[in-house]
């Protein structure tokens, strides 16, 4: 296998791996509930209360659909910008927390994985909108509802 065949596989493998993450962490924060997850929210401090109670319903859902999206490969490039804005914003907050001296749980994974809030979390995230961001640019890889769809991502003809 060439660079040129890997590539394709890399790319898919990746986006895979960033719909997982996100299809874990919705589901773990929609089995907590709404108000366990608006309340990881709230301790960040940077909503309004009415609002962390709706991003509260929101984010679990969000996370499942993009993370759907992502594994599947169907929308692909739409859903990895999506999932990258995301990563950033996540970052944004964490970074919030760590220079605000707040030690909140993050509650990414739930309120069952207490991750307090730290640098290497930060660079974790951005990690991720990075990873994210070659998906978009690249994908949207191998094994892909959007690939197939096209003809595209299928072994090249021996002729």
């Amino acid at each position: 296998m060439n660079v040129r065949n890997a590539a394709p596989a890399l790319v898919g493998a990746l986006r895979i791996a960033l719909g997982l993450v996100l299809l874990i962490a919705g589901i773990l924060k929609a089995h907590d509930g709404a108000a366990a997850t608006a309340a990881s929210i709230a301790g960040y401090r940077v909503l309004p209360p009415a609002l962390n109670a709706t991003f509260g319903v929101l984010l679990p859902y969000l996370e499942i659909v993009l993370g759907g999206y992502l594994a599947s490969g169907f929308y692909a490039r739409g859903a990895a910008l999506v999932a990258a804005a995301q990563f950033l914003v996540f970052a944004g907050a964490v970074a919030s927390l760590v220079v605000r001296g707040i030690p909140a749980d993050c509650g990414c994974f739930g309120s069952g994985v207490r991750t307090p809030p730290s640098w290497g979390h930060v660079a974790a995230d951005l990690a991720l909108a990075l990873l994210a961001l070659g998906v978009a640019r690249f994908g949207p890889g191998r094994f892909a509802v959007d690939a197939s769809s096209r003809g595209a991502g299928r072994e090249p003809s021996a002729s």
